[in-house]
C-alpha cells in the first residue's frame, strides 16, 4: 500500500475550500486511490504565496528529505499549495528530486510534472 500525507491550506479571505471540504475530498481521493495517509499537514489561515512561511509545509518538505514516511502528499486542489504558478512549480521541482509525487483529485502527478517542466523550460528562454 502506498503512504501518504495530506496538506492542508486554509486562507484568510476564505477563497479556498473550508477545512473541512478539504479533508473530505483528500480522503476520498486517497481511498480511490488505495492510498494509506499516514501524516497530516495544516497549515491553517496561511496567505498564499510564499510556500517557505508555512510551518506545516514546511515540516512535508523536511519529512520527504530526512525521514521519508511517505511517497505522495495529496492536496484538495493545487492552489492548497499555493496562489501563484511559480511556486507551485517550485514545489513540484523539490518533490520529483526526493522521488515523491504531489497529487490533488483534479491533477495527477504526471500533469504536476509535466507543468512544472514547461514553467522551467519557458523561463530559461527568457
Amino acid at each position: 500500500m502506498v503512504r501518504a500525507a495530506s496538506y492542508i491550506r486554509t486562507d484568510p479571505g476564505g477563497k479556498l475550500p473550508s477545512l473541512e471540504e478539504q479533508q473530505a475530498a483528500i480522503e476520498a481521493y486517497a481511498a480511490g486511490k488505495g492510498y494509506e495517509l499516514v501524516a497530516a499537514y495544516e497549515d491553517l489561515d496561511a496567505p498564499g504565496n510564499l510556500l517557505y512561511h508555512r510551518p506545516r509545509l514546511k515540516a512535508a518538505i523536511n519529512n520527504i528529505k530526512e525521514l521519508e514516511d511517505w511517497e505522495v502528499l495529496v492536496v484538495a486542489q493545487p492552489r492548497c499549495v499555493s496562489d501563484t504558478e511559480s511556486a507551485l512549480h517550485e514545489f513540484v521541482h523539490k518533490f520529483s528530486l526526493y522521488g515523491n509525487r504531489l497529487e490533488s483529485p483534479n491533477r495527477t502527478w504526471e500533469e504536476f510534472l509535466s507543468a512544472m517542466k514547461a514553467y522551467r523550460r519557458a523561463m530559461s528562454r527568457r
